[in-house]
């Protein structure tokens, strides 16, 4: 991460604080400290097709939430990292970190609020999960800022604008097929509450998608979109939006610039049950992702996840989820890429000790599949972790 972009998180995080100012003396904050040490195996860690090694693997990962509010502020975070080696298939050695922000100041009928935030992953681990696309394996660095201002115009109706910005860029991205990316643009909705459990929204987007690396791709994906989500009970809700992308793009071919458009339909679906001590939730949906390959790929998505608490301390619960990517024209003249499937199924058991210590136990099924060439790749994991939470640290009132 550039010191101009940390410059930027924090001239925006600090203009939001400093409104708050004179009521600091009232402020709350708190750290929540952790640390995890866990065991990994995986029979194809890279999702390769042709011939692979088993692997095994160790990961320390320290981390601490922290948070603070005052009479209208609010402040939220994660520092955290893994430190990962892994034996066989090259014996890798990497480490993630995550640093997420949110920042909320209300006063009166307006609210400011800042999301953001930088990320460095495995292309593995992140993108796939958000594309459906598996890139080769390396690191990715991922910076992100979303301000937004929403005004509250009656007791039911408001008006939000927002600000998207990202920038994507991958360890030794170009001999691997990878160019970096950014995206930014804008968003505008109008929120009305119809009913005690009834809301709508009209949402608009416009989003640029540049990849200097990629012949000077340049795509912009204008949209609206319509929103409705109901409270059927205190235990069951439901929403579901849909809506148009327009996508328009230019990129140099052959010494000349060729342009091309497509329309894609986007929207999504979620219906939520819970109960005392278990949940259920659906939910699918559409939407347009960038990739690291350069081009911006359509995913489709469909996934369950299921959560019972077995006693006081021991959770259960299972995510399925199965990810259809297949690529945009960018242009007339672009490259086809092969539709894929991705397939993950992970159940999960966590056994809180005591106050201090908690173990997990993951098991993680992925297959991934190419039909037009004919290739599937399928992985199997299993992880333990345990955790330590110190005392919560807490200074203020």
């Amino acid at each position: 991460m550039t010191s101009r972009r940390i410059l930027v998180i924090g001239v925006i995080v600090g203009s939001l604080l400093s409104i708050a100012g004179r009521e600091t003396q009232a402020a709350e904050w708190s750290a929540e400290p952790s640390l995890g040490v866990r065991g990994v195996y995986n029979s194809n860690l890279l999702l390769t097709a042709g011939p692979h090694e088993e692997v095994y693997g160790n990961w320390i990962s320290p981390g601490v939430k922290f948070g603070g509010s005052v009479e209208n502020l609010q402040v939220s975070g994660r520092a955290a990292a893994d430190f990962v080696q892994y034996y066989g298939s090259g014996n890798q050695t990497f480490t993630n970190l995550f640093f997420p922000l949110s920042v909320k100041y209300k006063i009166d009928r307006e609210l400011l609020n800042f999301e953001g935030g930088y990320t460095r992953d495995n292309t593995l681990m992140g993108e796939l999960l958000q594309t459906g696309v598996a890139l080769r394996f390396t690191q990715r660095n991922l910076f992100n800022l979303s301000p937004s201002w929403t005004h509250s115009l009656t007791e039911k109706l408001s008006a939000q604008a927002g600000y998207q910005y990202s920038n994507a860029t991958y360890e030794n991205g170009l001999s691997l097929g990878l160019v970096d990316y950014t995206t930014q643009g804008g968003s505008g909705n109008l929120s009305y509450k119809l009913t005690e459990y009834d809301q709508v929204q009209v949402i608009g987007t416009y989003t640029n998608f540049s990849a200097p690396q990629a012949r000077d791709l340049q795509s912009d994906i204008y949209g609206g979109m319509l929103s409705w989500s109901h409270e059927f009970s205190e235990t069951i809700t439901a929403s579901l939006s849909a809506g148009p992308r327009f996508v328009t793009s230019s990129q140099a071919i052959a010494g000349s610039t060729v342009r091309g458009s497509q329309t894609v339909g986007v929207g999504s679906v979620m219906l939520r049950k819970s109960w005392d001590d278990a949940s259920i939730q659906i939910d699918a949906g559409r939407e347009v992702n960038p990739s690291g390959f350069g081009l911006l790929l359509q995913t489709d998505r469909f996934g369950v996840t299921l959560s019972k608490n077995l006693s006081e301390r021991l959770t259960a619960s299972v995510n399925a989820t199965v990810l259809l990517a297949s690529s945009i024209a960018t242009t007339d003249r672009s490259s086809p890429f092969p539709d894929s499937r991705y397939v993950n199924m992970t159940p999960h058991l966590t056994w809180k000790i005591s106050q201090w210590w908690a173990v997990d136990v993951t098991y993680a099924y992925a297959r991934r599949e190419v039909d037009s060439i004919n290739q599937y790749a399928i992985s199997n994991a299993a992880t333990v972790m345990l955790t330590y939470y110190p005392p919560k640290f807490t200074v203020g009132r």
